[in-house]
């Protein structure tokens, strides 16, 4: 049997999803600015239209600022409580806390997802672009299919542009973890996520902000596959199975529509150091149907794809 070594790796290459090629090289050229005001103005000067400026604000965001891992791994879980006489004084004194981790994430060049959203909404205010900061879920890996959250883990944005919501995600496209390592990488594809691949990844807490995008409760946003990023930004779609736990007893289909005859496919289970091939790869009308035997004990499924993780699911 043919294998390749299973290495637990995401993509070193990310193409991109959107053009960004008409604000990049100014915006590679802008310092590192500790000021939001400063780089809201520089914005401002270089770009007319609000299309670029809030292209500008998050392209230089997701290459300027580093996920804080510590502060991931290690929150301080500090509550912020505060008096307040009037409703606007109450606004006041909330808008002061989020420019509080504006100015943090900008001195420090270090950030969550928190950090990024704001920052990015602050941005955006100043430009006078509509916006709005998105709390809801994501889900990170294997381990997360059918195990809901309670509480929120996750924050993004909805920017109005041309009358339309546009949804950005300015953590994710900053880069990934690798090894317990934070790897810059930027990954455009989390600037207007397709509406049609939204809830794959992201599910708003708030209802009004999933039914602008469609119709999708927390149980199911949470029993999918994970679709990584390799996979998000190709034109491959999951036909089945559409839950994301796998019966161990049983042999196991996956049906994936347009996938090349030239595209290489592996399966990688946990447990195992080597990759291994299909039993079988048939193709009928588009659809190509990849069999596999689950292999002893082993917790996870991945699907390869010409050397790229593109689908995650758990064995049970």
């Amino acid at each position: 049997m043919k294998q390749l070594l299973f290495l637990f790796f995401l993509a070193t290459t990310i193409v991109s999803a959107q053009d960004f090629s008409l604000i990049e090289e100014k915006v590679n050229s802008y310092p590192k600015f500790s000021k939001v005001e400063n780089l809201a103005q520089q914005i401002a000067s270089d770009f007319k239209t609000k299309e670029q400026q809030v292209q500008a604000a998050f392209y230089w965001l997701a290459h300027n600022i580093q996920y804080d891992l510590d502060a991931y791994y290690h929150p301080k879980n500090k509550r912020i409580s505060f008096r307040y006489r009037n409703e606007q004084e109450k606004l006041e004194k909330l808008q002061a806390i989020k420019d509080g981790i504006v100015n943090e994430t900008l001195l420090t060049r270090k950030a969550v997802c928190e950090g990024y959203a704001q920052t990015f909404a602050k941005i955006c205010t100043m430009l006078q672009v509509e916006n709005e900061v998105i709390k809801g879920y994501i889900r990170n890996s294997s381990n997360d299919i059918a195990n809901p959250k309670t509480n929120s883990n996750h924050a993004w944005n909805a920017v109005k542009l041309n009358d339309k919501w546009v949804y950005v995600d300015v953590t994710w496209a900053a880069g990934v973890v690798n090894n317990n390592r934070w790897q810059p990488l930027f990954n455009a594809y989390y600037y207007n996520i397709p509406e049609e691949k939204y809830f794959k990844t992201h599910f708003p807490e708030k209802k009004l902000w999933q039914l602008r995008v469609g119709r999708m409760d927390k149980k199911d946003f949470y029993n999918q596959p994970i679709y990584d990023a390799a996979f998000l930004k190709s034109d491959l779609e999951l036909i089945t199975p559409s839950k994301g736990i796998l019966d161990r007893n049983s042999t196991i289909e996956l049906k994936i529509q347009n996938l090349r005859p030239n595209q290489s496919v592996f399966l990688g289970y946990s447990g195992y150091r080597y990759t291994v091939k299909p039993d079988k790869v048939s193709t009928k009308n588009n659809i190509t149907t990849i069999t596999t035997t689950p292999l002893e004990k082993s917790k996870q499924l991945f699907l390869i794809i010409d050397k790229e993780v593109m689908l995650e699911f758990l064995i049970r």
